[in-house]
């Protein structure tokens, strides 16, 4: 009697507590560069890649978009191609998640891109 007291309790505080609901990482989603607004930068949870789409009417940039593979860490990125024939592995980059902003800035891991620019901003559109 007393063995099926103690069952019956861990059975009622068992479907008493709370689940926790997993919540999407903060950086999944669909990101746009905030100036030209014609690359974007696509992740998600189910991947360690992410893939930048190089936009607008430029095709000679639509032909460089690819999938990257990527590490977070505290301030920065880590980067590589995922089809570079390069054997120096991943490549290390600022970057800063603001999440109450929706904004995003990363060193600039494609060279060829928007200009001079060191750091890129993009802000979340999905």
């Amino acid at each position: 009697m007393k063995n099926l007291f103690l069952v019956g309790l861990l059975l009622i505080i068992a479907i008493s507590c709370d689940k926790e609901t997993i919540e999407k990482p903060p950086i999944d989603g669909i990101w746009v560069e905030t100036i030209y607004k014609s690359d974007t930068l696509v992740f998600d949870s189910g991947s360690e890649l992410f893939n930048l789409n190089r936009g607008g009417e430029n095709l000679t940039l639509q032909a460089r978009s690819r999938p990257y593979a990527y590490e977070l860490g505290k301030d920065s990125i880590s980067v590589s191609w995922l089809f570079s024939s390069a054997t120096f592995g991943s490549l290390k980059y600022y970057f800063d998640l603001n999440e109450e902003k929706e904004q995003m800035k990363i060193g600039n891991f494609y060279v060829d891109s928007l200009g001079v620019n060191e750091i890129l901003i993009f802000s979340r559109i999905n």
